[in-house]
C-alpha cells in the first residue's frame, strides 16, 4: 500500500524515548566532522533549514547504509571513519516502526520509498509536531531488522545532546561481520 501524505493532526503518534547514555553509530568521511546535519534534500528525512543527522543503532546498519553496493572498494572504506555517538540527554523520536503508526498513514514504504520528497514532508510534519527525530528501518537491510535514527536540527540544539564517544578507522572485524551477515565484500580495486 502506498504511503499517504501526513495528516493535519499527529496527536497520539507513537513515540520512543532514547535515554541518556544510548550509543548510536555513524560512518563519515575522515576529513569531515562526525556529526553532520544534511539539508541537501538527498537524504530520506532531510528537513530544511534545520537539517537532519543520520545515525544507526549499530555499526552493521551504519555500514550498509553508507556502502550500498555488494562490492565495496577498499579505498572507499579507508577514507571513512566509524563514530560512536552517545546521547547526553534523552530524546523523543517518532516511531515509524510501530504498527500504530499505520493509523496515521504510515506504511513500510516510508523506509524504502524512492519518493524522498514525500518522506521529507513526513519528517517536517513530525518535527513541527515536536519530535526531535525519527526511528525507522534502514532500507539497505533486506531483513528490515537494522534501525536508523534521524535526529533533527537546528544543529546547535541537537549537538548539545550528543557527544562523540569514539571516532576510529573502520576495522577488519566490522568488514568481516558485514560480509558474514549481508554478503557485502570489501575488495581492492586494480587499476590498469
Amino acid at each position: 500500500m502506498a504511503l499517504e501524505e501526513p495528516p493535519e493532526s499527529l496527536e497520539g503518534f507513537p513515540e520512543v524515548v532514547l535515554d541518556e547514555g544510548v550509543v548510536l553509530t555513524r560512518i563519515h568521511r575522515g576529513e569531515s566532522e562526525p556529526l553532520f546535519f544534511s539539508t541537501s534534500g538527498r537524504g530520506r528525512f532531510d528537513i530544511n533549514p534545520e537539517g537532519t543527522l543520520y545515525l544507526a543503532a549499530d555499526e552493521l546498519g551504519a555500514f550498509v547504509e553508507v556502502f550500498r553496493g555488494r562490492l565495496v572498494p577498499v579505498d572507499e572504506v579507508a577514507v571513512r571513519r566509524l563514530a560512536f555517538v552517545r546521547l547526553r540527554a534523552g530524546v523523543t523520536v517518532a516511531d515509524l516502526t510501530s504498527a500504530a503508526s499505520r493509523a496515521f498513514g504510515i506504511t513500510a514504504a516510508i523506509h524504502a520509498s524512492s519518493d524522498y520528497a514525500l518522506c521529507q514532508r513526513w519528517a517536517s510534519a513530525l518535527h513541527r509536531h515536536g519530535f526531535e527525530g525519527i526511528l525507522y528501518r534502514l532500507s539497505h537491510d533486506p531483513s528490515a531488522e537494522s534501525i536508523g535514527i534521524a535526529l533533527f536540527g537546528p544543529p546547535d540544539e541537537a549537538l548539545s545532546k550528543l557527544v562523540v564517544a569514539e571516532d576510529e578507522p573502520i576495522g577488519d572485524e566490522l568488514v568481516e561481520r558485514v560480509r558474514a551477515r549481508f554478503g557485502v565484500l570489501v575488495l581492492p580495486v586494480h587499476h590498469r
